[in-house]
């Protein structure tokens, strides 16, 4: 399973409200991928906790036959169209994408980490990715997405789909 997360909790240009832009952001991506699902959406805090507004998260499954680092490009010109600027780490963003899993394998190099080193301490990654597969296992802790919940489930997250 290749799972992409996508986050917001600036307004755009283009699309408006964050919410509007990952809904956009997931009509692009299945431009480029193949999406096979899509979970809810929430809005969470942002981590670490500042004065930033909530963000809008939520996760997709892709299919694809690029290797992880050809993925992770495709993400980042799809934040360039939204036109996502980096210059702080944990800054608001109008977009963010992250490859969180790529069919559980283990990466580590300078330009990527697969899984996602903080995935596992993040609600509003692993409650979307139950919503897709609460029995997912996580590559490197061998743990269920529904069990990990659980370890989060002090973390405010509120769902934005009726």
């Amino acid at each position: 399973m290749i799972i992409v997360a996508i986050g917001s909790n600036l307004s755009s240009e283009t699309y408006g409200l964050p919410e509007n832009n990952c809904f956009e952001c997931v009509k692009i991506l299945k431009k480029v991928f193949f999406v096979r699902k899509v979970s809810k959406f929430y809005k969470s805090e942002p981590i670490p906790k500042s004065d930033q507004q909530w963000y809008v998260n939520g996760v997709v499954e892709i299919c694809t036959t690029l290797y992880p680092q050809d993925v992770l490009n495709k993400l980042f010109f799809i934040e360039n169209l939204f036109k996502r600027k980096r210059k702080i780490r944990n800054e608001p963003r109008v977009i963010d994408l992250d490859l969180i899993s790529y069919k559980n394998q283990t990466i580590k190099k300078k330009s990527l980490i697969v899984p996602h080193p903080r995935m596992h301490q993040r609600k509003f990654v692993i409650k979307p990715i139950c919503d897709l597969d609460p029995n997912w296992k996580h590559p490197v802790l061998k743990i269920k997405a529904n069990v990990l919940l659980k370890s989060v489930a002090n973390q405010k997250i509120f769902n934005i789909n009726n």
